[in-house]
């Protein structure tokens, strides 16, 4: 066999024409392709991050489920003091974290604590530190549990113990289905509303939801009266064990989530709001406010 026919045989062979074989590929039509390919993945993906992204303000309770936030979303908006302001109050603002759970702890100074169905007149400059307070349904929208306004009876209802009584300017918090501090609250032209117990006494509360989100509390410790916000998602059990540990004697739950509303003065006067502002037409809404002395 000669030296031709033995490349002849070791030779492949593929189906197809001549020309299709003697044809060069085009590196420009190659990058070109690469390229629409790549702006057509960065215009999905920018289209999917708008619509995940895209804010609601019908909020009527805590979901049941939340993705974990590992910040509490606090956007500050600074206005500058009022010259010849003289209001006194303000919010002590604390950092803490114990067991791995980091904290905002809320200290209003030189303020007394109320109630409001619907949000408060943001120009009113005597409110210091306003936070929602009691959930609401969210078939009817109406509150949930017993809630006193300046001595009117709102709602009624216990299938939360938890509860917080201010009366004559005393504000008590604690836990029970039967109190006669609802009644007082009313006679007295005071306040009242339920939430979920989360400390009595010094006593971790157990709770059955179990999913994470932003947690926060009304709480005593030291005999002062104070809000503490979680500023990553947890649990019922670790938010609660996290307060015990702090040193809060007695806590009720309220409304958590990065989309509850409410803002604070600090001592400077600088407000911060956070949250998002909730619709109109959920007029139950209620909120804890504290004006200044």
């Amino acid at each position: 066999m000669s030296k031709k026919d033995i490349q002849t045989e070791n030779e492949v062979y593929f189906l197809g024409s001549k020309e299709s074989r003697d044809k060069k590929p085009n590196p420009q039509k190659k990058w070109w392709l690469i390229a629409a390919a790549c702006i057509a993945v960065v215009i999905i993906v920018a289209l999917l991050t708008l619509l995940l992204r895209k804010p609601t303000t019908d909020y009527y309770f805590e979901p049941e489920t939340e993705e974990a936030v590992y910040t509490a979303g606090i956007t500050p908006d600074t206005i500058q003091p009022i010259p010849g302001d003289t209001v006194k109050g303000y919010v002590e603002i604390l950092e803490e974290t114990v067991n791995d759970v980091p904290m905002f702890v809320y200290v209003p100074h030189h303020a007394t604590l109320s109630l409001s169905v619907g949000i408060p007149d943001t120009s009113d400059s005597t409110i210091v530190f306003i936070t929602q307070a009691a959930d609401i349904r969210g078939d009817n929208y109406e509150i949930v549990g017993d809630f006193v306004l300046a001595g009117e009876k709102l709602s009624r209802g216990v299938a939360k113990t938890g509860f917080c009584a201010v009366i004559d300017g005393e504000v008590i918090i604690g836990v029970s289905d039967n109190t006669p501090l609802l009644q007082k609250a009313i006679e007295w032209k005071g306040y009242f509303f339920r939430q979920y117990p989360l400390v009595d006494n010094g006593i971790l509360i157990e709770n059955n939801p179990k999913n994470k989100s932003i947690r926060r509390a009304l709480a005593t410790r030291s005999g002062k009266v104070i809000m503490v916000e979680s500023r990553s998602a947890e649990s019922f059990h670790d938010f609660a064990q996290a307060l015990v540990d702090i040193g809060v004697t007695d806590a009720i739950y309220l409304v958590g989530s990065n989309t509850a509303f409410g803002w604070y003065y600090d001592e400077e006067h600088k407000k911060t709001e956070y949250g998002t502002v909730q619709s109109e037409e959920l007029r139950n809404i209620s909120y804890i406010v504290w004006r200044s002395e």
